[in-house]
């Protein structure tokens, strides 16, 4: 499916940009390796197959055989008046273009633990759900009109740049295991206001599973990369996803002393790929988080207000990328004074002295008493020329809304 379908919402061989961005970068590369010496279990993403995983959905969009099948009812209104209220209207309302064939492929049980943890950073795997590429205008319409009802518009920008870097690699010759096309929507329970359900969307280098907790939202796992991180133009549009990402965790390690920049280096340790990543259906919780001595790095709360006001910056840019219901009790949690009292900020890779993103190994994270932060960089798959970024954001105690 090419990008001006799936990218409905953008203006599609226009000149406008969603993304203005000047940097360029070149290093040297390989293969994208994943799990470093001391991960456990993360899948690689250097397969190039001109396959793409499906988990039972490909029920064509084609399907009418019943009367709820792709009827236009994305334009049915739906209230404003509260964010969850929106989110199962739009949800509802996409329900409805669907046949009876692809709702069931669309909607798993909430206590099926091997449907939520399935999700993976490769381009060639199965996962839950539709195939957006199977589906019609009318109903993929209305699935990104849920997507722009669970992200903020930050959030929104991110999926449509994913989304387009995934396109440009079949562009410059990736394959067809590749491309926007073979991303997938899922279900985990029914959309409710107030009962226990779940949303993924998600593919290569993208993994959005947000769990609703009584109308409460966990985001997490969540998992974002994108090939090339450097700034690419396709349909006329120019994007540069995760570099606000990038750039904020970079900020934060610059606003250090040259001692807490020194306390802050992971000395002896090399990370290929993020730590604690995909689960891959595994129906439970990670255990690899680091414990004890094994937390190291500088002590958030042992810094000055403005090096603190860094830190707090770099963790927005992940959940704000979620609307109020989601991020306000996560931000308050998160960069609390008792939370700030045990996180750790913490980086490694090839120099000691400067953090350099066009490094191959350069890797950044957040550990505190819930959330985990990382941020590696790796040499590209397709983009031979240049690093990418591979990004985890998990919550230690709230992970899937906490309901496995």
């Amino acid at each position: 499916m090419p990008l001006c379908l799936v990218l409905m919402l953008t203006a599609c061989g226009s000149s406008e940009t969603n993304t203005t961005v000047t940097d360029s970068n070149s290093s040297s590369s390989s293969s994208d390796q994943s799990g470093s010496d001391s991960s456990s279990g993360t899948s690689s993403d250097s397969t190039d197959d001109d396959t793409t995983g499906d988990s039972g959905d490909d029920s064509s969009a084609d399907d009418t055989s019943d009367d709820s099948s792709d009827e236009d009812t994305t334009g049915a209104a739906c209230s404003e008046s509260g964010e969850m209220a929106e989110l199962v209207c739009k949800a509802e309302a996409f329900i409805a273009t669907l046949s009876t064939t692809q709702q069931n492929n669309l909607i798993y049980d909430f206590n099926d633990s091997t449907a939520k943890t399935t999700w993976s950073n490769l381009p060639s795997v199965s996962r839950n759900g539709l195939r957006i590429g199977s589906l019609s205008d009318t109903q993929l319409d209305a699935a990104l009109a849920v997507m722009m009802v669970a992200l903020t518009e930050q959030g929104f920008d991110d999926l449509e740049g994913l989304l387009a870097a995934d396109d440009y690699l079949v562009d410059i010759g990736g394959g067809s295991a590749y491309g926007s096309a073979n991303y997938y929507i899922a279900f985990i329970g029914e959309p409710s206001v107030t009962d226990d359900w779940m949303l993924q969307f998600g593919g290569h280098h993208m993994a959005f599973n947000i769990t609703y907790i009584g109308g409460t939202g966990y985001p997490v796992p969540m998992h974002e990369g994108v090939e090339p991180k450097a700034s690419f133009e396709i349909n006329s549009s120019t994007y540069a996803p995760l570099k606000d990402e990038g750039d904020a965790l970079v900020a934060m390690f610059e606003g250090l002393t040259d001692s807490e920049f020194n306390t802050a280096y992971l000395t002896g340790e090399w990370y290929s790929d993020v730590l604690v990543g995909p689960d891959n259906g595994n129906g439970t919780y990670p255990s690899d988080y680091p414990t004890g001595s094994d937390r190291k790095g500088v002590l958030v709360s042992d810094l000055t207000a403005e090096q603190q006001a860094l830190v707090t910056a770099a963790i927005s840019t992940w959940v704000n990328d979620y609307p109020a219901n989601v991020a306000d009790h996560l931000l308050a949690d998160y960069t609390s004074e008792e939370a700030f009292a045990d996180t750790y900020i913490a980086f490694a890779g090839s120099s000691s002295s400067t953090i350099n993103v066009d490094s191959n190994g350069t890797y950044m994270r957040i550990d505190g008493p819930r959330i985990w932060l990382e941020l590696v960089c790796q040499n590209g798959v397709i983009v031979r020329n240049q690093t990418h970024y591979h990004t985890i954001f998990r919550d230690k105690l709230y992970d899937y809304g906490s309901s496995l």
